[in-house]
């Protein structure tokens, strides 16, 4: 086990069993018909697969009497005829199991995804938003792998196994008990397989979402944890994360060949059984050969069925975790509405009477409810028209200030105070995405009524004028075409600072916009968010020194406080982390004299 608690912990509830029997019940509810129908088909298959077995008993016994040709050529017709028929039948069921089971995961893709757009932000933004990634990807992967090639091939076998063991009885009660010496081995076996491998399997998944995020923060943070020397820990943090989920597959591995010694076993012991009792009851006279010989291919029969049902348990406990995974998502966000209705009417009011501030945080405190990160005490002033910039290590606090502000996470203490009249603040994050449409459709998410004048005007004002030309050649186009053309990162997110400046915002939050905008276009981003910063209060979170050193104020955070605030030259001038980064990212510049009075930190 690894000795890291985040590494293990759910950060999203996952259902209980009971629940996810009820989802699964409520899904099977809307389909009756065709299920019950599916269960006729696979029950009739399993029936024609115990005619070969018996004609083949047959032969045997019509061989031993000598019995004529016609005779034995007769039980070797209805042999095939059984196959085939059972064959035909069974082809029949799958396709009419494949349908169903694609239109319950439609259903349950669409609850999923709907419910995950409905989470509170609160929910899933405190630095592992991998967990609820993994749950929309992976998990919906695993149970539908699980639904389109696991559900044939098991309830083939659970039915084929119920009618093999009816028949075994109706053919000679006294095999059919020499069967059952299997089945302590199959009982022993999958009892201990599914005690430990439902621990072993989820735990599999919650440390592979562990690990992805991790790789995550490495990668989103690169330019923060160089300049804040912070780069062994991330990677060790990552080679943590690894090999505690590579153990943990490999405990997985171990349990499933511990399955494999059980069944071989049970499939040894049950056969030899029948052979000995069919035997001694020969002997007596009591049954013919044949009926052994049936006896004994129905049980081998039983051999594929069983071990497809229990190796399959593997699969279902994977399908069954992610099922548990993704009915916790959809039952957080129904929780999440419900409470979000009952406590609107109570809501506090953000913006208040502050005098001349643009933005006021007065000793506010955020937890985020599944790894207790957040923030403890901050307050800020910053000025209507002027920027603070909020620098720090990746899980600092920065960018969970920013969200509190943004209203997305209401503060567990303290308040936030916003200048009347100014509107909510915009909020523009480093994530970049290009909505389905033209550059028009784009820049009226914000704007639904904006001319295509104004459009120009704030395209131009951010440099972005690609898209005037743009929006010409949409306007020459069909609009029935509804033609999208893909933009590389810089360009979106240009076209997300234009959104932005046609909104008009008092008051903009820059949560690292241009984190993920490469090179090429990094200069040109930068320039329109300046251009957006003009004449507005703005907060700013930077991951490079080099984008905060304009702002009127910086304020570094470590571990959910602000440890240094001043400007640029304040902070350059003291001996501190501010300072040791921004040497560390401009190790040309030099390094500044500090003076006695200037060892303060402000």
């Amino acid at each position: 086990m690894s000795s890291d608690p985040s590494s293990t912990a759910a950060l999203l509830p996952i259902a209980s069993s009971v629940r996810v029997r009820a989802a699964v019940g409520a899904l099977l509810r809307q389909h009756r018909g065709r299920a019950a129908a599916v269960a006729g088909l696979f029950l009739m298959a399993s029936a024609l697969g115990i005619v070969t077995p018996t004609c083949l008993g047959r032969i045997v016994d019509a061989v031993s009497s000598r019995a004529g040709f016609a005779t034995i050529a007769g039980w070797v017709i209805g042999a095939g005829a059984g196959a085939i028929g059972a064959a035909i039948v069974m082809l029949w069921a799958v396709r009419m199991l494949a349908g169903l089971v694609q239109d319950m995961l439609a259903t349950l893709r669409e609850d999923v995804f709907a419910s995950a757009m409905r989470l509170p932000v609160s929910a899933i933004d405190d630095g592992e938003s991998a967990d609820l990634l993994s749950r929309v990807t992976g998990d919906v992967d695993a149970v539908a792998e699980a639904g389109g090639n696991v559900a044939p091939t098991l309830l083939s076998a659970g039915f084929a196994i119920g009618v093999s063991v009816v028949a075994l009885t109706a053919l000679d009660p006294w095999l059919a008990l020499a069967g059952v010496a299997a089945a302590p081995f199959y009982a022993l076996g999958t009892r201990a397989f599914l005690r430990r491998s439902r621990v072993v399997f989820r735990e599999v998944r919650v440390r592979e979402a562990a690990r992805s995020q991790a790789v995550l923060d490495a990668v989103e943070a690169i330019d923060t944890l160089t300049a804040f020397n912070e780069q062994e820990h991330a990677l060790e943090r990552v080679r943590e994360r690894a090999e505690s989920s590579i153990r943990m597959q490999v405990e997985g591995v171990r349990v499933t060949n511990r399955l494999f010694r059980w069944i071989n076993a049970g499939e040894l012991v049950g056969l030899a059984a029948i052979l000995c009792t069919g035997f001694l009851l020969h002997s007596a006279a009591a049954i013919t050969v044949g009926t052994v010989t049936t006896a004994a291919l129905l049980f081998h029969r039983l051999f594929d069925p069983v071990g497809q049902l229990i190796f399959g348990l593997d699969d279902i406990q994977r399908a069954t975790i992610g099922l548990a995974r993704l009915v916790g998502v959809i039952d957080l966000a129904t929780a999440a509405v419900t409470a979000r209705e009952s406590a609107s009417d109570a809501a506090p009011q953000r913006s208040a009477v502050i005098e001349a501030a643009g933005i006021e945080v007065r000793d506010v405190t955020f937890r985020y409810p599944s790894t207790g990160r957040g923030i403890s005490e901050v307050t800020l002033r910053v000025e209507q028209g002027s920027t603070a910039a909020l620098v720090g290590t990746s899980g600092s606090g920065k960018s969970t200030l920013a969200r509190v502000i943004a209203g997305h996470h209401p503060p567990t203490s303290g308040s936030v105070h916003l200048a009347p009249g100014g509107g909510a603040p915009y909020y523009l994050s480093q994530e970049l995405h290009q909505f389905r449409g033209t550059i028009a459709d784009n820049l009226r998410l914000v704007a639904p009524g904006a001319s295509h004048d104004d459009m120009v005007a704030a395209l131009r004002a951010v440099g972005a004028g690609w898209a005037v030309d743009a929006m010409a050649t949409e306007l020459a186009e069909d609009p029935s075409a509804n033609p999208v053309v893909p933009l590389d990162e810089g360009r979106i997110q240009q076209l997300a600072v234009a959104r932005a400046f046609l909104a008009d915002p008092e008051v903009v939050i820059l949560d690292e916009a241009t984190a993920d905008v490469g090179l090429h276009h990094r200069d040109a981003v930068e320039e329109a968010i300046g251009v957006l910063r003009q004449g507005r209060t703005a907060l700013l979170i930077a991951h490079r020194l080099q984008q905060a050193a304009s702002a009127e104020q910086i304020i570094v955070f470590a571990d959910g406080r602000a440890t240094q605030r001043g400007t640029h030259a304040e902070l350059l001038a003291t001996d501190g982390p501010y300072r040791s980064s921004w040497l560390v990212q401009t190790p040309s510049s030099p390094a500044p004299q500090t003076t006695p009075e200037e060892t303060e930190t402000p």
